[in-house]
């Protein structure tokens, strides 16, 4: 599974997909703007920047391997492509004139010259003749205009043996709205041999939801992307976006939690007025920003990216040297947000500089990249990789607040009760900032068999207070059933069952089965649909990704409270009452009540607190019944 999984493809080949298509669409966005060489400019933009100044070094080229194809080889005139040598396409309402709408033509080739694909891709908006064409896209009149391009390229490619699911199909902005276009009518364009063709688009204002045909990927907080979601007309569209302001439309074609996390967003009075398509301050920076960044191969190459689905909370790193070392990258409410996402599974992808990564109240998943990172975790079941540099996490609390185990699979467990559970790799240092020392934490380095005590390292080394690792009961990679007070299932499908007294029990990745039977239990899910029972004793239970099912054990006296039921674009999670003479949602909800942490239910011998949840985020579906 991954944030760019499309159609049939492995999550690895989607991934390679969404790349190649952001390069390919961002160097026809700028390879030529009104005779001018936009590749050119922005390379030498990055070459004269210092290191670190900008959230990444801006790069603009044709993946390798990748060429432009002109209008000979196209059997098309000369007079086919503008001065700046993309094709020309007549306009609906402007006809054929000089920076209106334009594609580009390319071919990957391999080591001995085969063509082995083909891209279209359309230019976007780099002229105000393009303005008037916004107002046609929902209603697809350019659709018939795209044919004598696309029967050309039908022509070269049956020509060359390459097959229709062989043509990736790409544009950003304007020119990924008439991607969607060209996969709405795929169907009777060119004879229909692009249907089978592979479309994705980059910060699209108008998607076509038909078919699963499209991948459009683009920014959250980018005004323009999904700014005419799928709506039949232009004024379909601008009747819902009053005063045409973005909406967070959760469409099925289109990654709808994807944050660039730059420094204008990071300021609380982002989006500054309106996130409006006219407010170029706020809502255009991550449109324009999305040209020149590399956030989307630090997505595909983060340690975490196969946990993403399409439309999973990601925040990526794009601050500048200006505030990086100042700045928390973080999940953060704002006053435009029409969906709040804060306490949602969150991932935080860092930058190849030394970066402040700060997860909140739900499980988030943090990596660092490279640099030498901060990386603060919040509450709950967080992952965290370090990545290259020095990194150091920091926790909150004493270090007698925390115990700590060292796993198999070369990660680091650490566990409070206060603050939760934390699976580490990558990691050099961990702080625990409640130190009982002035100013600052104290340090300690992750050492193979226990934390190395820093703060009086190469001084006072008598002074150190070394902590060793706490054991363990561990799984293997495979399916394990494991039994004790302090487990970890690792990977696989296990079923892990606590004791009578206070355990700490940990599925990992995999469908896993935790029973924490008597005691003052903590159970985490970890990735995959987990299968959680509470019940006898003050228990805690996690889920973590995935949809998981939270049995509650009501012939166990006790309380229960589950920390992160889900029901939303990514997790669906239920309730299970077992044991009770309860065999209606109606009746459960009659013994419910609103407070400060949740709804509180009485059932009977057990109380059952769904933790941060209202009675918006309960439906009767949710809940079952029995074993």
């Amino acid at each position: 599974m991954g944030l760019f999984d499309y159609r049939r493809y492995s999550a690895r080949e989607s991934a390679e997909l969404a790349e190649t298509s952001l390069k390919l669409a961002t160097f026809g966005q700028v390879d030529r703007i009104i005779g001018i060489d936009g590749a050119a400019v922005v390379n030498l933009f990055g070459s004269i920047m210092p290191a670190g100044l900008t959230a990444n070094t801006p790069h603009a080229a044709l993946p390798a391997g990748w060429t432009k194809v002109g209008p000979a080889p196209l059997h098309l005139p000369a007079d086919s492509v503008d001065a700046d040598g993309y094709f020309i396409i007549d306009s609906p309402l402007t006809g054929r004139t000089y920076s209106g709408p334009q594609a580009e033509v390319f071919e990957e080739r391999d080591a001995a010259g085969r063509i082995t694909r083909l891209s279209v891709t359309f230019t976007g908006t780099n002229s105000p003749v393009d303005l008037p064409d916004y107002t046609q896209l929902n209603s697809g009149e350019i659709a018939p205009k795209l044919e004598p391009l696309l029967a050309a390229v039908r022509a070269y490619a049956l020509a060359h043996d390459v097959a229709a699911d062989h043509v990736l199909v790409t544009g950003y902005s304007l020119g990924a709205a008439y991607t969607n276009i060209m996969a709405k009518y795929a169907d009777t364009l060119a004879g229909g041999f692009f249907a089978n063709s592979n479309y994705i688009a980059h910060e699209v204002p108008y998607t076509f939801e038909g078919q699963d045909r499209v991948l459009n990927i683009g920014y959250e907080n980018d005004v323009v992307h999904r700014a005419a979601a799928d709506f039949p007309t232009f004024g379909d569209a601008v009747a819902h976006a009053p005063g045409l302001q973005g909406q967070d439309y959760a469409l099925a074609s289109s990654t709808d939690n994807l944050i660039l996390f730059s420094d204008d967003y990071a300021s609380p009075l982002w989006p500054a007025g309106p996130f409006a398509l006219y407010n170029l301050v706020g809502g255009w920076s991550a449109h324009i920003a999305g040209i020149v960044s590399d956030a989307i191969p630090r997505i595909t190459h983060s340690a975490f990216y196969d946990y993403t689905a399409r439309d999973s909370l990601v925040i990526v790193s794009n601050l500048t040297g200006l505030t990086r070392g100042v700045t928390w990258v973080e999940d953060v409410r704002r006053p435009s947000d029409t969906h709040d996402h804060v306490g949602d599974s969150a991932f935080l992808i860092g930058s190849d500089y030394a970066d402040r990564l700060r997860g909140n109240v739900g499980n988030d998943y943090i990596d660092g990249g490279a640099g030498d990172d901060i990386i603060r975790t919040g509450l709950g079941a967080n992952r965290v990789e370090g990545g290259a540099g020095s990194d150091t996490l920091e926790l909150d609390g004493k270090m007698s607040d925390w115990s700590v185990s060292r796993l198999s699979d070369g990660t680091t467990a650490f566990f409070s009760q206060s603050f939760g559970l934390n699976i580490v790799s990558g990691v050099e240092k961990v702080t625990f900032l409640d130190a009982g020392l002035p100013l600052i934490g104290r340090t300690y380095a992750l050492a193979a068999d226990h934390l190395e005590d820093m703060t009086w390292s190469g001084v006072f080394e008598s002074l150190d207070q070394d902590v060793a690792y706490t054991a363990a009961r561990q799984g293997t990679a495979g399916n394990d059933t494991l039994t004790g007070s302090r487990v970890f299932g690792l990977a696989g499908s296990d079923a892990i069952t606590g004791t009578a007294g206070n355990d700490l029990l940990s599925g990992g990745a995999g469908n896993d089965t935790i029973d924490g039977r008597g005691g003052n239990d903590v159970l985490y899910g970890g990735e995959g649909n987990d299968r959680l029972t509470g019940g006898g004793g003050t228990d805690r239970l996690n889920g973590g990704l995935g949809d998981d099912t939270f049995v509650i054990d009501t012939t166990r006296a006790g309380r229960v409270t589950i920390e992160d039921f889900r029901l939303n674009d990514v997790e669906h999670d239920m309730i299970r009452i077992a044991g009770s003479g309860f065999t209606s949602a109606a009746d459960v909800f009659r013994h419910g009540e609103q407070t400060a942490d949740g709804l509180l239910f009485h059932l009977g011998n057990v109380d059952v607190l769904v933790e941060h949840a209202t009675w918006n985020d309960l439906t009767p579906d949710m809940l079952t019944f029995g074993w």
